[in-house]
This record gives structure tokens, sequence and C-alpha cells, in this order.
């Protein structure tokens, strides 16, 4: 096991540009994280999160064999992490991240967990639940949002995360989120959603435009829904149920489906662009 995880490791961090640079980011100690380079120890739970967390790894992906895990490693490719939540949103979008009080007062009521649904030609015949976080920070309405993915060559039990970091403009009354994905910075994606009730935001219906995960990353626009998630779910909960699910799964509110436009599936539900 821990030659598994030495080897693993030495495949994550030849993404980066130093050893130094990685446990910087990740807020682990350098000794420590050449004990695991070096297979002499294991991390402990703590240490084993923390390290899960920075990279995007579910608890057991980093114990298999290595050859399983480069073909994981591969088909999401690793570059660079950027050292703050803003870095990237300032380099691509640095002066739309200005915000004014009055945007703020309208967006605060909107901080919160949502799920957020939307069909993918990625996922033909699926609905695809995501988890979005929206926070405040530094007077500009941030977001961290994770795709969680089952594996489509392997048991469909079994997931992988896809994170991204992003930001929210009040344009009038509209939401419009953008937002890229944090550790290739390839996919990137816009929403708008709009509030049909001021006094009721549990449901927030919109249309997404991004890049789709396939290998042809073709754009495409879909229907989207932001459902509010109840203050008595915690995040972990909220994230376990995420995945991808069937367009007539009993998991999803009809009300959604209805907004979705899934009962028309594959007419007016999403739009791809054809080269």
């Amino acid at each position: 096991m821990k030659e598994n995880l030495a080897a693993n490791l030495r495949t994550l961090c030849s993404y980066y540009s130093s050893i130094s640079q990685v446990t910087k980011l990740a807020g682990i100690n350098r000794q420590q994280f050449n004990k695991y380079l070096g297979a002499q120890s294991s991390p402990s739970l703590s240490s084993l999160r923390k390290i899960n967390d920075f990279f995007g790894l579910e608890e057991d992906e980093l114990f298999l064999p290595p050859q399983d895990f480069k073909r994981l490693v591969d088909h999401k490719p690793r570059t660079q992490q950027r050292e703050t939540d803003t870095q990237p949103l300032q380099e691509l979008f640095d002066s739309t991240l200005q915000s004014s009080d009055k945007s703020q007062e309208f967006l605060r009521p909107y901080h919160g967990l949502y799920h957020d649904y939307y069909c993918s030609p990625s996922n033909p015949g699926k609905v695809l639940r995501a988890l979005i976080s929206v926070y405040e920070k530094d007077n500009v309405t941030l977001t961290k949002s994770i795709e969680r993915l089952p594996y489509k060559d392997k048991d469909k039990t079994r997931h992988f995360n896809v994170r991204y970091h992003g930001f929210v403009q009040a344009i009038r009354d509209r939401l419009v989120f953008t937002d890229i994905e944090t550790q290739t910075l390839n996919n990137w994606g816009q929403r708008i959603y709009y509030p049909a009730n001021r006094t009721r935001i549990d449901l927030l219906p919109g249309l997404t435009m991004a890049i789709s995960g396939g290998l042809d990353h073709r754009p495409f626009c879909s229907h989207a829904v932001l459902e509010r998630i109840d203050d008595s779910i915690t995040m972990k909960e909220a994230l376990q149920q995420c995945s991808v699910f069937p367009i007539d799964s009993p998991d999803i509110r009809d009300d959604i489906k209805e907004k979705l436009h899934l009962e028309c599936y594959n007419e007016k539900t999403f739009m791809t662009a054809n080269g």
C-alpha cells in the first residue's frame, strides 16, 4: 500500500513545478511529505484528507495500483494549482470581479449551498446534479463547485470529483455565474439564473452555456436549475447526493424535471455546436 501511495504521489507531483510548490499549496509538512514519496510512512487520516482535497481525489484512489492510477490521471490531466481562489479569475476576468455594494446587497440572500441540475452531451440521457457553494470574500460573491461523476469503465458506485471556482454577478435582477475548472483551466462555463419570486429562492431556473467535458470539448447550451439545500444538510451529505441520473429518475423532483424540459429530451434539453 505504501509503495502504491508513493508512486501515485510522484505521478501527481510531476504536474507541478516542484515538490515544494505542492506542499506549500496543499499546506502539508515538506519533510513528512518526502517520507510519503519514499514509501517510508503513510499519512494520517487528517493528512490523507488534506492530500485528497488538494488533488480532488476520492478516499481510496491514492492507493490504486500505479498503472490504474495513471489512467485515472490521464483521463483528467492536472496542471499547477493556483494559490488563491480568485487568482485564475483575476487572470481571465479581472475587470468583471469588481462589484458594487448595491450588487452585493442583492446577492447576499443567495449565498449558501445549492444543487445544480443540467443535461450535458457528455452524459447522454442523463441529468447531472452538482454541488455549488455561493459565498462572499472581499466584497465579491464567489463560488466553489464540485461535479461528482461515476467512472464509465469501472464500478458505477465509485466516483471522481471535478472542481470549479467562479464568481457571481448581479446584472439587473439576474444572477450570472462564471466559473472555470480548477486543475486544468480547460473547461469554462457561464450560467444565468433568474429568481421568479424574490421571497422564495429555493428553486432558480436558468440556462447554462459551457464546454463539454467530452473528448471533443463541444460547446453546448442547456436548461439549468439551482435547488437551495436545506441548512440541516451538511456539505458532505449534499455531495454524496451528487451524481448523474437517468432523466426519469425518481431522485429528481418533478418540478425540476419540468424546468429542464426532460419530457422532450433531445429536442429542447440542450443544443450543441456542430463542426
